[in-house]
């Protein structure tokens, strides 16, 4: 099922020549809580930007200068993947709306707008391209997981991708080099590298060595290389420790949220006992009690920092008296 949520983050293209019209849709749906929209007054452009984007909806007004509506879904029609063409026309001819239902649209807006209809129209349109994407996302789905573990993988991958894609492209060349240098092809140019250059430096190459024994100039440039190749791997690693670190405070946020509604179900446990008379023995009452007191991070980091610092205490005793 498709919750609330997904469907506000639905990417949504508007295509009008128009702009009072674009502005009047953005506004719209932005007040009823829809964060991804794009919008284009060239009709040209539509097929490229589906092409890159893959808009859940497409809001595309059938009568445009140069390009009108069922030109542009002719050409959506030859590079959308699926059998469904998400979009939907808007136009204030009657006659048109038959046309363009024949033409591959699988819906319409008629102007000038009513806010109720463009927003069940536009909600029930993206419920329906979500559900037909979930359902082709799961086709090849492990039966041996289940649909949460599904949807936590992709939804991991999918953090990791866009990290990927707002990485800078200084960030980018210092992971490619950190890559490349802790490969075996990296291994085997420098082996190739080297062979060459100290064949080149005797006298059996049959020209005069311009680096001879003890390699002076090769030392040299292996010890640049040495300083780039480090500098690389240490940028690297900031970027591994930002993403940990990323991850840590989302493990973290989801273990104080299951400790914290965990608790909750063993207070209401313990009111619905009391309510039906139900009663432990002295033993579980302490327990229960105890797995019932709410964890407070700072509380559990003082303990921690307590201990430590009774252990650090204890062996310094220790290593005075022996």
């Amino acid at each position: 099922m498709i919750s609330s949520s997904e469907i506000l983050h639905g990417s949504i293209l508007i295509v009008d020549d128009q702009t009072a019209n674009i502005i009047l849709l953005e506004r719209i749906l932005r007040s009823a809580g829809y964060d991804s929209i794009t919008s284009t007054m060239e009709p040209r452009k539509v097929c490229e930007l589906h092409l890159k984007h893959s808009y859940d909806l497409i809001l595309l007004d059938l009568q445009m200068p140069g390009m009108d509506g069922f030109q542009v879904m002719q050409g959506l029609q030859k590079i959308e993947t699926s059998d469904y063409l998400p979009v939907l026309v808007i136009t204030a001819q009657p006659d048109f709306k038959t046309q363009a239902l024949a033409a591959g649209a699988k819906d319409f807006i008629s102007k000038p707008f009513e806010i109720g209809e463009v927003l069940s129209r536009v909600r029930n349109m993206l419920e329906v391209r979500l559900l037909q994407k979930e359902v082709a996302d799961h086709k090849e789905d492990n039966p041996a997981l289940s649909s949460v573990i599904q949807r936590n993988i992709r939804k991991i991958i999918q953090v990791r991708l866009k990290a990927a894609r707002e990485q800078s492209m200084q960030d980018r060349i210092a992971n490619f080099m950190t890559d490349f240098s802790g490969s075996m092809a990296f291994f085997y140019v420098h082996i190739v590298w080297f062979c060459v250059w100290i064949f080149l430096n005797t006298e059996h190459a049959g020209i005069a060595p311009f680096d001879p024994y003890p390699y002076g100039l090769l030392t040299m440039i292996v010890s640049l290389e040495a300083i780039f190749l480090s500098t690389f791997v240490l940028i690297s690693q900031n970027l591994f420790g930002k993403e940990a670190e990323r991850l840590t405070d989302l493990g973290l946020q989801t273990s104080l949220l299951a400790e914290h509604e965990l608790t909750r179900v063993l207070q209401m446990l313990r009111a619905i006992q009391h309510k039906i008379g139900i009663s432990n023995d002295d033993d579980r009452n302490l327990a229960d009690a105890d797995l019932e007191m709410e964890t407070r991070p700072e509380d559990v980091l003082a303990e921690i920092e307590r201990l430590q610092r009774r252990e650090k205490s204890v062996q310094q005793k220790q290593f005075k008296l022996g």
